[in-house]
C-alpha cells in the first residue's frame, strides 16, 4: 500500500495529523499511522467528528459559496425571489386561465412545488460542480474534501428559506388557499428528508464529475426530465394509479405533496409514508457517502 503523509492542522487540533491513502480508502491519524483503514460506518462517524471540529471553516465555505453566487449581480438575492414569482404568474396564466386546469388555488399550489423543486435543482447543480470550483484548495491542501459538496448544498438553504417566505406572504392575497395549524411543525422534517437525499446524490455526482465531465450534463438532463416526473404542475392524484407509487417514492415528490398537505390542507403526512421515504433518503445518503469515499481520494488527479 502506498502511503502519503501530509501535515495539516486545525484550530481545535494543535498536533499535526497525517493522511494515509491506500486502495481501501483514507485513514486520518495523530502521530503514527497504523496502516489500517477504518471500515465504512466507523469512517462515517470519524468524518462527522472531523466536520464538527472544522465547523467554523465549514461555515466560511458556506458563506463563500453563497456570496459567489450573487457576486456579479447588482440586485443580488432579488433574482432568487423574482424567479419563482415570474414563473408563478406565467404558469398560472397558462394553466389556470388558458388551459383551465381544475386545481383549486393553482398559484399557491404551483408556488410550493416550484420553490421545493428550485432547491432540488440548485443543490444538485452546485454539489455536482463543487469539486471543480474548489480545485485549487483540493490540489494544494489536505482539506477534507467532503466539506465542499456539503457547503455547496447548505449554501442553497439560505435562498430557499427566503423563497419559502413568499408562500406565507401570499396569505392575504389567497386566504382560502391556506389551512395553517399545528401541522406546520412537520414542514422542517419534510425538507430535512429531501435535503438528506440531495446531499447523498451530491456526494456521488461531485466525486464523479471531477473525473467524468459528462456527469454535469447528465445531471442537467435528469433535472429537465425530473421536473415533469415530479408533481409540480399537477397532483399525484391526477396521475394513473400505476404511476403514483413512482411519483410518491421520489423524495422531491414526497416533499412537495407533503408540503402542500401541511400548508393548504392542514394535514400531517402519513407516518408510514414519511418513514418509508426517510429510510429511502438515508439509504441514498449512505450510498453517496460510500461512493464518495471510494472516488474522492483521487479527485486531485482530475481537477
Amino acid at each position: 500500500m502506498a502511503m502519503t503523509e501530509v501535515a495539516v492542522s486545525t484550530a481545535q487540533t494543535p498536533v499535526a495529523r497525517w493522511v494515509h491513502r491506500s486502495a481501501l480508502g483514507i485513514e486520518l491519524g495523530g502521530e503514527v499511522p497504523t496502516g489500517k483503514v477504518e471500515p465504512g460506518l466507523q469512517a462515517l462517524v470519524s468524518a462527522a467528528r472531523l466536520a464538527w471540529s472544522l465547523r467554523e471553516t465549514f461555515w466560511v465555505l458556506v458563506a463563500k459559496d453563497f456570496k459567489a453566487r450573487y457576486r456579479a449581480q447588482s440586485l443580488g438575492l432579488f433574482w432568487s425571489l423574482a424567479h419563482p414569482l415570474v414563473m408563478m404568474a406565467t404558469t398560472s396564466v397558462a394553466f389556470a386561465w388558458i388551459l383551465r386546469v381544475q386545481i383549486a388555488n393553482f398559484p399557491i399550489f404551483y408556488l410550493i412545488g416550484a420553490i421545493l423543486w428550485q432547491l432540488v435543482s440548485n443543490v444538485m447543480t452546485a454539489t455536482t460542480n463543487s469539486m471543480l470550483e474548489n480545485g485549487g484548495l483540493i490540489k494544494h491542501t489536505t482539506f477534507p474534501r467532503f466539506l465542499f459538496p456539503l457547503s455547496a448544498a447548505f449554501s442553497n438553504l439560505i435562498p430557499f428559506g427566503m423563497e419559502l417566505v413568499l408562500v406565507f406572504a401570499f396569505f392575504p392575497v389567497f386566504p382560502s388557499a391556506y389551512h395553517l395549524n399545528e401541522t406546520i411543525v412537520a414542514l422542517p422534517l419534510v425538507v430535512l428528508v429531501l435535503f438528506v437525499a440531495l446531499v447523498g446524490i451530491g456526494l456521488v455526482t461531485s466525486a464523479l464529475n471531477a473525473r467524468y465531465r459528462d456527469v454535469h450534463y447528465i445531471v442537467t438532463s435528469v433535472l429537465t426530465v425530473g421536473f415533469w416526473a415530479t408533481p409540480i404542475l399537477y397532483s399525484s392524484k391526477m396521475a394513473p394509479e400505476w404511476v403514483r407509487p413512482f411519483l410518491l417514492l421520489n423524495p422531491a415528490g414526497f416533499a412537495i405533496e407533503s408540503a402542500r398537505g401541511i400548508l393548504m390542507d392542514g394535514e400531517f403526512p402519513s407516518p408510514a409514508y414519511g418513514a418509508l421515504v426517510a429510510v429511502e433518503a438515508l439509504v441514498i445518503f449512505l450510498l453517496g457517502a460510500s461512493v464518495f469515499r471510494r472516488n474522492g481520494r483521487r479527485v486531485a488527479d482530475y481537477v
